[in-house]
Formats: structure tokens, C-alpha cells, sequence
């Protein structure tokens, strides 16, 4: 079977996008990337909050609502090297198009090197408390990515995430019209774009639910 190409689709810019997803879609302007510079407060390895300045093993969005995942420099479930192939056993699976993705499809240490495997492996073990990490949408990616550091990135708020990489990140979202790859998020030049879900890359796990946060649609 002929290899396919490893980049696909046209790029998407993130710079409208970011606006959109942290002032709304309405008359109202909402708070400019300086917002970067104040919202997040960093939890220790019990969820529970640390004084301004600290970083922790997790992060709280005050403005969103979510708490991240934080990357370590040592081996284990959350070391920044760690790389995984998009995969998700509960896709659709009709006739000989297989929507799942690819199972240990990275390269990593603490979990089987799949997205499904990592979560579980975090959720099993209660990182910083809590059981419900998943997945982020793009948009949740988007909401974290500083778009004044894209000259000089990684695109985000180091101190409170620190070891981020920059390049790219997978998402949970699938491309509705490609049955076998998903949307990425760039932290190095800001931007979202789809890839083949069996290419290794970063993830970084999420859990909450988002408030002033608008879907962008695919």
C-alpha cells in the first residue's frame, strides 16, 4: 500500500481563534493575550492550590475553568518526551475504514504509547487528586497558547508550564472529513492543523469543564 504523505490539509490560523475563544463570540471585546500573564495558579500533587509565582505537577486556568497537565524532565507518565499516536478503541469502525487510529503507537515510558492508554494510566494513579483527566479539544489547546511568544516559543506561559515543547500537541478531536486523522495544535508557531492519527506526538491531559470557551468548528 502507498505510504501516506505525513502532512495533510491547509494550516489554520490560531490568531482570530484565540480571540474568539477568550472574548466569546458577541459584542463584547473580551481580555487581550495579556491574560496569559495572570490567570493561571498552579496545584500541588494533592489538587490543592500553591501561592502565586509556584509551579506544581498541575495547572488551573482561572479564566477557563480547566486544570492541565504539567510535563517533567524525568522518566515516567508525564516526562516532555513522551509521544504518542492518536487512538480511540469507543470510534466507529464501518467496513474497511477503521476510525480508531493507532494503539502504542509512540514513544514514551509509564503507559502503552497511545492517547487511551496514557489517560487511563494518568486517571488509574490519581494524578494530582483527581481521576478525570482526558483528552483536550483543540480549542482547549488554543486557549492556553500565548500568541505574543510565537517569535520566540514555545507559545505558552513557561512558568507554569514548563518543559512544553514546541511543536505539536495532539487533541481529541476528530477531522469529520478524513476518517483516519485528527486535529494538532502547534506550540510553536500557534497554529492547529490535522495529521494521520498513527504520527507520534505530544499530549498534554486536561480535565474540567470549560466556561467562556466557544467551539470553533472544524
Amino acid at each position: 500500500m502507498k505510504k501516506m504523505p505525513s502532512i495533510i490539509l491547509p494550516l489554520q490560523t490560531a490568531t482570530i481563534g484565540l480571540l474568539m475563544l477568550l472574548g466569546g463570540c458577541n459584542s463584547q471585546s473580551g481580555p487581550g493575550p495579556e491574560i496569559h500573564d495572570t490567570k493561571y495558579i498552579a496545584l500541588d500533587a494533592n489538587g490543592e492550590q500553591l501561592e502565586a509565582g509556584q509551579a506544581g505537577p498541575c495547572v488551573l486556568d482561572q479564566f477557563i475553568g480547566l486544570v492541565w497537565e504539567a510535563k517533567t524532565d524525568t522518566p515516567g507518565l508525564h516526562d516532555w518526551r513522551n509521544t504518542y499516536s492518536w487512538f480511540n478503541p469507543d470510534e466507529k469502525v464501518g467496513d474497511e475504514l477503521d476510525f480508531r487510529g493507532k494503539p502504542d503507537g509512540g514513544e514514551c515510558s509509564g503507559s502503552a504509547c497511545d492517547t487511551t492508554a496514557l489517560v487511563k494510566a494518568v486517571n488509574t494513579v490519581g494524578y494530582c487528586g483527581f481521576n478525570d483527566w482526558r483528552m483536550p479539544t483543540r480549542d482547549e489547546l488554543g486557549s492556553i497558547s500565548d500568541p505574543r511568544k510565537t517569535s520566540t516559543p514555545p507559545s505558552i506561559n513557561t512558568k507554569y508550564f514548563p518543559h512544553t515543547q514546541a511543536g505539536e500537541y495532539w487533541s481529541g478531536n476528530d477531522y469529520q472529513f478524513h476518517w483516519n486523522s485528527a486535529w494538532l495544535w502547534n506550540f510553536g508557531n500557534g497554529l492547529d492543523r490535522v495529521e494521520w492519527k498513527y504520527s507520534p506526538r505530544y499530549v498534554r491531559l486536561v480535565r474540567g469543564k470549560p466556561i467562556q470557551l466557544n467551539r470553533v468548528k472544524d
